[in-house]
């Protein structure tokens, strides 16, 4: 039942895979072109259909106060006319951003159009992408760890909890902080990682997964994290705070060689159905530990070039591995992460009528 229990929702996954409609956030950063570079040679297909959007700023003057003329001295106030050839220098930046967008994916035979607009970029990015059904979201993260958050930063954690497809986050890791650079796996075999436990969430991302973005040239491992003993709440470390904390009642009273085994079998699950729906080369791999660093660990052992998670839509009642190491994996992945969240599926009134039979 593990992968029986989401065949509808899975249905349009595979429409999906034929033609999609993949969204890119760009700006002028270095951030954002390495996503870019890494979406087209990575994640894009010739049948997709590039949607490349920027945020230019609003260009805003702010008269000074007559206290802060009096306490700093006299200020240059700037003329109707400065403010006007700011704002037509930021929209010429962003349209000539756009066109080498529309100019790279040309180059790859991929049909790409262009957005400028103007305000807060997560905000955008999320509407954008419901208005026009994208299918996938990528955005670019600055590697600096927690201390200093970037502007793309802020954005990419805004549209990872807001919105609705998945979403791939591509962090810039600094130079001489790489233990490996995705970009050089491009064209050839990858190693792809694709986090997994026993919930509907991940089986959906396992077979998004497969369906847009793993390919028979690469390899890919399943990657279960055994956790046996339940770990101790702390505050903040599930993508939405303390409520996401990963705590797996089911594990109590169990020894760890039952644990063990039961994680075991279920990576063979995930190998088998592999095996039997697809000609892609998988292994599987089972750790012990506190799953937020046992996953960051073993995407840097393998060398991944990209590792591929599910998450619960935040309404979600149940709580899993998954929703726990989200927002760690944002902020830490040495690789690009994807989140494939699981869509609502609308409610039929055999469903309906099933729910309440259940509670009567």
């Amino acid at each position: 039942m593990l992968f029986s229990d989401v065949e509808r929702v899975v249905v349009s996954s595979v429409a999906m895979a034929s033609g999609r409609k993949i969204m890119i956030a760009v700006d002028d950063t270095e951030v954002s072109a390495y996503a870019f570079t890494w979406a087209l040679h990575n994640l894009l297909r010739k049948s997709d259909q590039v949607v490349a959007l920027t945020a230019a700023p609003f260009v805003d003057i702010t008269y000074p106060s007559a206290d802060l003329a009096s306490e700093y001295g006299p200020t240059v106030i700037p003329s109707a006319a400065d403010a006007e050839d700011n704002a037509k220098h930021v929209n010429t930046d962003a349209k000539k951003l756009i066109a080498r967008c529309i100019a790279q994916c040309a180059q790859a035979d991929i049909s790409c159009t262009g957005e400028v607009v103007k305000g807060d970029a997560g905000t955008w990015i999320v509407d954008e992408a419901n208005r026009l059904g994208a299918d996938v979201i990528v955005v670019g993260s600055k590697g600096s760890g927690a201390l200093k958050r970037m502007v793309m930063g802020s954005n990419s954690d805004y549209v990872l909890h807001n919105a609705t497809c998945p979403v791939a986050v591509v962090r810039h890791v600094e130079e001489e902080l790489k233990d490996h650079d995705a970009l050089n796996s491009t064209g050839g075999s990858r190693k792809v990682v694709i986090a997994v436990d026993e919930s509907r969430e991940s089986v959906y991302a396992f077979k998004w997964a497969l369906e847009n973005f793993a390919t028979e040239e690469d390899s890919v491992v399943i990657y279960h994290v055994n956790q046996s003993i339940p770990p101790v709440t702390t505050a903040g470390t599930g993508e939405f705070g303390i409520e996401e904390v990963y705590v797996p009642s089911e594990s109590q009273g169990k020894t760890e060689v039952q644990a063990l085994d039961e994680s075991e079998k279920l990576v063979e699950k995930y190998m088998a159905f592999a095996a039997k729906e697809t000609k892609i080369k998988c292994e599987g791999i089972v750790v012990t530990g506190q799953p937020e660093l046992k996953v960051i660990e073993g995407l840097t052992k393998l060398g991944a070039d990209a590792v591929i998670i599910g998450t619960h839509d935040r309404s979600a009642v149940s709580r899993t591995l998954l929703s726990s190491i989200t927002d760690h994996l944002a902020h830490n992945s040495p690789c690009p992460l994807i989140v494939a969240r699981m869509p609502k599926v609308p409610e039929t009134d055999s469903t309906v009528a099933t729910t309440e039979h259940k509670q009567n």
